[in-house]
């Protein structure tokens, strides 16, 4: 047991295990933006299998919505508006409302810029000062900013919202009793701060480095005051929810906690601070979970709307039910998608930012906490272990079936495990590490066995390489049942291709220019015939032989032929041009293609045997490439290629042809291209059908005129030089009776 066990620890297995698990647990410490990026997207879709969860029922939005801004104006509302729809709101007398707004400039009207000039103006012309008292009165009933406040002291408790700028940096050095007054700071400020073991200098915090805060009288007249900031993760989703944040040396509360703090008859907001950074904070006698920057992970409720929402413009208008938001703590903000305060959630992409804010008052209020465990670095980093080590002990001991479904079973039984702790327990794991760790373990277990059964893959491959193509030895790796004399019937595409006149060629040529010119053929159009995915079953001479859908199965093996052939004669062009800056001779090549059904498989020997295929539509498609010289042509295809194509490609009809060993005709079309043809050529291609036609028909003083036409256009054209000659011939000396437009070919 011991040796055994000596021998696993030294094994390649063990040593990748205990790498793998390393390098896990150091992404786990170290959290890279790409890992993150995984484990918060399997975050978010937990909230989005758990779907909505119903809200509770103390916590209402008024929303300045689309429907709102129709009817008020476009937002900014003047102060006006806001004070109007502030005092209908209390008067719904709702426990406390929360401002998702902020009135950070001052606003003038007309009426009250004019009476401030005439009050100026008869100032310094020494009126007297009843008048100028009578004149301040009226001043004052026109600052808005003061209607404004004066609503906001009346009736049910208002708590105000203000934002940090540059938020999640550093504090500058300021002092923020000076900046901002103590009352402002005693309405937005934690009641009881608690530093166990370190200076306020020294706590990890989120800090600020700027204020943007309401109009010094409309902050008198709030209840509170509170921040209202988001910090998005990397991706731009709102995950986390600062719960403090520090600047000029005191310590924060959001537009949140002070809410509810006022809502609980003004319960005490205290935090407790150490090196570590937030160890802890409370509303009353109540904790909220953070992490150690004062975060809280927001727990949605759903998409938009599960926080019940009422439109300002029934707030306004007193069609709101009158106990709607009787006894409720009233968020008021903006849902309108002009304004734009829209967030990213794990529900939706456009989520409203007020409803952010009720979505965390629904939290503290009923305690629906997502929390993390108690030192969770450490708990997941024995999480990483544990798995290793199982993995590790079962894995090398299963077949390679086996591992792969203990796999499965681990990954679901640790992703259901995950999942009810997240919806049962609200307490969130990693998904990302473990699972990686433990598809990297399998991986490497199963790549060790792959390995081992790749050396002897090797072996019999460098064995047959040496007699057959590489794309059979990968057949007969994959079907080694197929190492046997025999075949199967299938339907392929077969190609034949060879070099004109390369006979009268190679009799000028030295031996070694002979060998060089055919590599330097050979090599190109070999290489595309394997870029379109067919199989080199021999070369003869100058000629090629290739099978396509054979050996394996390609269910566009016809059109793969032909773009093959394409390529092939494209590619001869661009050689030549090269071939002859060096003083070489052009090359011709001749190219047939058919498809049908053939005996594909191995053909031989006992002692030796190839793969290849034979049948009646090898011969045709050899053929078809002998028939390039009698027609003028590059690419010859048959009637049976042409209609598994379905289109996509330029053919012509060239003939009715019936080859050496065929009782029927068949028909066989000029391969031109892929696509679409340019207007000249379909111009010369409905000029040859046409004359085609005619001739087939035996009219063939009408047929003579059209083919004319089209030798205008190309003038060069074999074919239809062939045609003319026939339909001029045929006029002179009528056909017989029993004559049919079909082409005898009794050589090869």
């Amino acid at each position: 047991m011991i040796h055994r066990l000596a021998a696993f620890v030294k094994s390649p297995i063990a040593r990748w295990i205990v790498g793998v698990t390393l390098v896990m647990c150091a992404l786990l410490i170290w959290r890279p933006t790409f890992c993150e990026f995984f484990e918060l997207k399997l975050y978010d879709l937990k909230f989005r299998f758990r779907g909505p969860i119903p809200a509770g029922q103390q916590v209402a939005i008024v929303a300045i919505d689309d429907d709102s801004l129709k009817t008020v104006g476009r937002w900014p509302w003047s102060r006006e508006n806001m004070a109007r729809m502030l005092t209908r709101l209390k008067q719904a007398g709702p426990r406390v409302i929360a401002l998702d707004i902020i009135f950070a400039e001052k606003e003038q009207t007309a009426s009250y810029q004019a009476i401030k000039n005439l009050s100026d103006g008869l100032a310094r012309r020494g009126v007297s000062p009843e008048i100028l008292k009578i004149l301040e009165v009226e001043k004052n009933r026109a600052d808005v900013d003061r209607l404004l406040a004066k609503v906001l002291k009346q009736g049910s408790p208002t708590i105000l919202g203000f934002f940090f700028r540059s938020l999640g940096g550093k504090t500058r050095g300021v002092e923020a009793d000076k900046l901002m007054g103590a009352s402002f700071l005693q309405a937005s400020t934690y009641n009881v701060v608690r530093l166990l073991d370190t200076k306020p200098s020294q706590v990890q915090l989120v800090g600020a480095a700027g204020i943007e805060r309401n109009l010094p009288e409309i902050t008198e007249a709030g209840a509170g005051d509170g921040y209202f900031n988001m910090i998005p993760d990397p991706d731009g989703t709102v995950r986390w929810f600062p719960m403090a944040v520090m600047y000029g040396g005191e310590f924060f509360a959001p537009m949140a906690l002070v809410t509810l703090s006022h809502a609980a008859e003004r319960a005490p907001m205290a935090i407790t601070l150490s090196r570590w950074g937030v160890d802890e904070v409370r509303l009353g006698p109540h904790t909220v979970p953070v992490d150690r920057y004062g975060r809280m992970l927001i727990n949605y409720l759903g998409p938009e709307g599960s926080i019940p929402t009422y439109s300002a413009t029934g707030v306004m208008n007193g069609t709101l039910p009158p106990e709607a938001l009787k006894d409720k703590i009233v968020i008021v903000g903006a849902t309108a998608v002009g304004i734009y305060d829209l967030r990213v959630t794990p529900f939706s992409g456009t989520f409203p930012g007020v409803e952010v804010q009720a979505t965390i008052m629904d939290n503290l209020l009923r305690g629906n906490f997502i929390r993390t465990p108690p030192f969770g670095l450490i708990f997941m980093l024995l999480v990483l272990v544990a798995l290793a080590v199982m993995l590790g002990i079962v894995l090398p001991r299963f077949s390679a079936a086996w591992a792969f479904i203990f796999t499965l079973i681990i990954i679901e039984a640790y992703v259901g495990f995950n999942y009810y702790l997240f919806t049962r327990q609200g307490l969130q794991l990693e998904l990302f590490y473990p699972l990686g760790l433990i598809v990297l373990v399998y991986l490497g277990v199963t790549m060790q066995r792959f390995l081992a059964e790749e050396r002897e893959r090797e072996r019999i491959r460098k064995t047959f390489e040496s007699y057959v193509a590489p794309a059979v030895v990968q057949e007969m790796l994959k079907h080694p049942e197929q190492l046997r004399l025999g075949g199967e019937r299938r339907e392929i595409t077969v190609l034949f291709t060879d070099i004109r006149g390369f006979t009268t060629m190679s009799e000028n040529l030295n031996p070694e220019a002979l060998v060089k010119l055919l590599h330097d053929f050979l090599n190109p159009m070999s290489n595309i015939i394997i870029n379109q995915g067919g199989t080199i079953d021999k070369y003869m001479g100058d000629a090629i032989m290739a099978l396509f859908g054979a050996p394996l199965v390609q269910p566009d093996h016809p059109r793969l032929a032909c773009r093959a052939a394409l390529e092939m004669v494209g590619s001869l062009a661009a050689l030549n041009q090269t071939w002859a800056e060096q003083g070489r001779p052009p090359l011709k090549v001749g190219v047939g293609v058919n498809t049908g059904p053939v005996a594909v498989g191995n053909m031989g020997s006992d002692r030796l045997f190839d793969y290849t295929a034979i049948g009646d539509n090898v011969n045709l498609a050899s053929r078809l490439e002998g028939l390039n010289k009698y027609y003028g042509t590059s690419i010859l295809i048959s009637d049976t290629t042409a209609k598994a194509l379905e289109g996509g490609f330029i053919l012509r009809d060239v003939d009715l042809v019936r080859v050496k060993g065929k009782v029927q005709g068949v028909r066989i079309h000029e391969l031109l291209g892929e696509g679409e043809p340019d207007p000249e050529l379909a111009r010369f291609l409905e000029l040859h059908h046409r004359a085609l036609s005619l001739y087939r028909e035996k009219r063939f003083p009408e047929c003579q005129p059209v083919f004319a036409q089209a030798l205008e256009i190309h003038p060069g054209d074999a074919t239809c030089q062939h045609y003319l000659t026939l339909a001029q011939k045929h006029h002179e000396t009528p056909p017989a009776r029993d004559w049919e437009a079909v082409t005898v070919m009794e050589g090869k």
